[in-house]
């Protein structure tokens, strides 16, 4: 006979459902984004490389966020552990917020609050740690498409859930952690998710090598056009769960920068438009589609660190420069050699930008420590966001993913294979890996493979 357990009613009072909707609400944000991703990729490859571009994708959204929640969101936990002066806190983090940790191993109303106050949120924003790991990695692997092995690419996500995020995550994203503590400034995760992305995604294409016949343009424009859109949907959803929604005190960023919801919503539209009006202008310039899409995009990212520090007005000037950041990063990566047209110019430069333009927009802003702690290093604002602490926040993440993706690739390179064959490669990865010897709708709606050519 098992004994029953205390319940604690405080943990599901209707305000604490209330703030745990509003985080699942965003989690599915980020979920719609991951979908977003896929179709924007599937719209980029040739046709008989779609069945495999998507398979590939899937799978390893699913692979990083179970590697993150192995060991992940005890590492990210930790600086709060450090805060609050526990013991042993590595360990005691990972003890608690492992998947197999005693926090995720109960019901929210039967652990006491003293211990973990609004258990609930908690037990969900592990999973919007996930989802945010699976976006990393399918965003990584878009810089690998129409010639990047599944397996390297599997292992490579596993990697980048079970270590790479988490450790940049605590490095910079969190009011504890030991960069933000000190004055850096993230909202997003323009340094642990798009600068990750963006030096992972160069490195990647340079090992690879450029695509056999070039890049060609988007194969299916329509799928590309619903991508971009259902992103543009989910960036606002997983936006807002980046901060702290405190019921009767306020909404704070995730270094605990005073902010306000309506303004950081308003931001990233804002956002949109800076980057919409600029990336037409570029679409008609150089007589590139794409761009009226990208720029949007480009324009949110260039914003991502600073949503929570600005105001609107600032986000539509500052996002202006996104897509001219995007051409740039993209003629600076054809003119070195690299076969890397859209995730790392999308990513890297404008991520670069929008953390510098965080320093200079939020500079003195108080920020960092954690609520009810009210002296030492680790009290409530007691540090302020600087320029400073932004360029070394920069230079750590930059060399840390630069050095890790490096020794990554160069391993799979040289045991499992970084790169499909030749005559795969040539024939289409459908045909080759899946018996689809070609994709027409009819196919691809039941995913039905066609029969090989004699």
């Amino acid at each position: 006979m098992t004994t029953p357990l205390q319940t604690f009613p405080e943990q599901v009072a209707t305000h604490q459902y209330l703030v745990a909707f509003f985080y699942a609400f965003a989690t599915v944000g980020v979920m719609l984004g991951v979908a977003a991703i896929i179709l924007i990729d599937a719209g980029l490859v040739k046709r008989q490389n779609l069945i495999d571009t998507i398979v590939q994708k899937v799978l390893c959204t699913f692979i990083s966020g179970a590697a993150f929640m192995v060991v992940g969101y005890g590492i990210w936990n930790w600086q709060y552990y450090q805060a609050f002066g526990v013991p042993d806190s590595l360990s005691a983090a990972i003890k608690d917020w492992s998947i197999f940790g005693n926090n995720l191993l109960h019901f929210s109303q039967n652990i006491d609050p003293k211990a973990v106050a609004e258990a609930d949120t908690f037990q969900i924003f592990s999973v919007f740690f996930f989802a945010f790991a699976g976006l990393t990695a399918v965003l990584i692997q878009g810089a690998g498409l129409e010639r990047l092995k599944a397996g390297a690419n599997y292992i490579t996500s596993a990697v980048v859930g079970a270590i790479v995020v988490p450790v940049a995550a605590y490095l910079t994203y969190g009011s504890a952690s030991p960069l933000t503590n000190a004055g850096l400034h993230d909202f997003v995760g323009a340094y642990c998710l798009y600068m990750v992305v963006g030096v992972w995604a160069v490195v990647l294409a340079w090992r690879l090598g450029p695509r056999h016949g070039g890049v060609s343009a988007p194969g299916h424009f329509s799928l590309l056009t619903v991508g971009v859109l259902l992103l543009l949907l989910a960036i606002p959803m997983f936006v807002i769960g980046c901060g702290f929604l405190v019921p009767e005190a306020g909404y704070f960023g995730p270094t605990l920068a005073t902010s306000g919801l309506g303004i950081v919503f308003t931001n990233v539209f804002m956002s949109f438009a800076g980057g919409a009006l600029t990336g037409g202008f570029l679409a008609y310039r150089m007589r590139k589609p794409a761009f009226i899409l990208l720029g949007p995009v480009a324009g949110y990212v260039s914003c991502s660190a600073l949503f929570d520090v600005a105001m609107p007005w600032q986000a539509f000037a500052i996002a202006l420069a996104g897509p001219f950041i995007l051409a740039g990063g993209e003629r600076l990566l054809k003119a070195a050699g690299i076969d890397e047209p859209k995730v790392a110019p999308l990513a890297l430069g404008p991520s670069i930008y929008s953390v510098l333009m965080a320093g200079i927009v939020g500079a003195g802003v108080p920020q960092g420590g954690f609520f009810g702690i009210k002296e030492g290093a680790f009290a409530f604002q007691h540090a302020a966001v600087s320029f400073g602490m932004q360029v070394l926040g920069l230079v750590v993440i930059v060399a840390l993913t630069a050095v890790t993706a490096f020794i990554v690739t160069y391993l799979i390179e040289k045991t499992v294979g970084l790169r499909v064959s030749h005559e795969q490669e040539v024939r289409g990865l459908d045909p080759s890996i899946w018996q689809v010897s070609e994709v027409p709708s009819r196919e691809l709606a039941g995913l039905t493979p066609a029969p090989e050519a004699a």
